[in-house]
């Protein structure tokens, strides 16, 4: 595939496309805001409660120690438990409280909507390749995960 000028560009825009929807959205919620590295973390339990946080830092590439005050943070507002792991005492699990749960369907659901009104905005061409676009962004998603090792 040579589309190399035109990939080069993707990663800026995808990550001013995100930037722009949290802190669009972010305003229309009434849930506390969170330092990205949080709200990344958080996302990850809230969709797959049990999660080590030995995994937490593989997925997103932080230093487990930065990882670990993050939890502390997440903790002390009430947003994730720490369970011992069933099969082995040692390590710990963590799981999402429902005030997690419920922040992050508020989020999702701000985000949507905001999302939705700003398509609106756009021609019917660029709201459908958009739309078509998803799942080949979540292929893409998934693949770069898997390169970088994890799951």
């Amino acid at each position: 595939m040579e589309n190399s000028a035109t990939l080069r560009d993707l990663p800026p825009v995808l990550r001013d496309v995100s930037r722009a929807v949290r802190r669009g959205a972010a305003r229309e919620r009434d849930v506390e805001p969170l330092p990205a590295t949080e709200v990344e973390l958080l996302r990850i339990i809230v969709h797959r409660p049990g999660v080590s946080p030995g995994r937490l830092a593989v997925e997103t590439g932080m230093k487990p120690s930065n990882v670990s005050a993050a939890l502390r943070h997440l903790s002390e507002l009430g947003l994730v438990v720490r369970e011992s792991d069933p099969d082995d005492r040692r390590a710990a699990r963590l799981r999402p409280t429902a005030k997690a749960l419920e922040n992050a369907r508020l989020i999702e659901e701000g985000r949507a909507r905001f999302l939705d009104e700003t398509l609106a905005r756009l021609s019917d061409e660029h709201q459908e390749a958009l739309v078509r676009a998803v799942p080949a962004l979540r292929a893409l998603e998934r693949a770069l995960r898997e390169r970088a090792g994890g799951r």
